[in-house]
């Protein structure tokens, strides 16, 4: 049946959010750089930042690959930024922790052009990528793994999330299987490079510094990454002082396809955001 119908005059349900794609924030020589994703929702004042740091066993690192899952806290008055590192054939590390940092030196240095709120920062990651937001966590406004640019702005961040991160790569990731992108990422095994491979671990760096607020996922079916990694950072924060709070997620495995498409998990997410970033 046609009809014309009349709709009343009312207010958006939601902020507007635009994309602005591939914001390069680190160049190096022989032309490799490296780039940056944001999701800004309109708004006449600034906005918290969520870094996020996508997993990929720090071999690959697709930056845009979950970035329609985070339209929803861009709803939500958070800015959000996905974020490119270099990977372990490409660089050693710390190449990872100081691309990571140099991009939030970057967002710090750029807040005004964007609209962020530069003192609410906050930083979430899975696997290879959790472990590099608890390393920025944890070592934030430190000396450690700091370069060249923009120096002036801090790397300290107010909250971490860490989903299915691994924390201590000595104790799990010895195997035959995990040769390969260890030799890598050290330059050779974890048994021929020790120190290195234990400076990866945000444990080493818990040593009385200020440390920030921690939330912790892991599933207890994850078979990449081992529950007890989440378990240990929970456990040593804990012994250090720090607030964290670990949620593990019965019968649930590595995927984030699985782990970003619950309501639950990403409300908890959202609730812990708002608690540290907006009050």
């Amino acid at each position: 049946m046609n009809q014309v119908e009349n709709w009343p005059a009312r207010r958006p349900d939601r902020p507007f959010v635009r994309l602005v794609p591939d914001v390069q924030f680190a160049r190096f020589s022989g032309g490799k750089t490296l780039s940056l994703n944001l999701l800004l929702p309109a708004s006449d004042r600034p906005v918290p930042l969520i870094l996020w740091i996508v997993g990929g066993a720090w071999v690959s690192c697709d930056p845009a690959r979950h970035l329609p899952q985070f339209v929803r806290f861009a709803e939500q008055g958070y800015a959000v930024a996905a974020i490119e590192y270099r990977l372990a054939h490409e660089a050693r590390f710390p190449a990872q922790i100081e691309d990571a940092k140099s991009a939030l030196r970057f967002l710090r240095a750029n807040a005004d052009k964007y609209g962020i709120d530069a003192g609410r920062i906050g930083v979430w990651g899975n696997s290879a990528g959790g472990q590099l937001a608890a390393l920025l966590g944890v070592t934030g406004g430190s000396p450690e793994f700091e370069t060249a640019d923009h120096l002036q702005e801090s790397t300290s961040v107010r909250a971490v999330v860490d989903f299915n991160g691994p924390i201590d790569i000595e104790l799990d990731f010895q195997s035959e299987q995990h040769l390969p992108v260890m030799a890598l990422m050290l330059g050779g095994t974890v048994r021929m490079k020790p120190e290195l491979a234990r400076s990866t671990s945000p444990l080493h760096y818990l040593d009385g510094r200020p440390l920030p607020p921690f939330l912790i996922l892991h599933g207890d079916a994850d078979t990449t990454v081992p529950l007890r990694q989440s378990r240990l950072l929970h456990d040593k924060l804990t012994e250090a002082g720090a607030q964290s709070e670990l949620c593990v997620l019965e019968g649930t495995g590595h995927s984030m396809t699985e782990i970003l498409t619950r309501d639950d998990v990403m409300e908890k997410v959202g609730a812990f955001f708002d608690l540290h970033l907006k009050q």
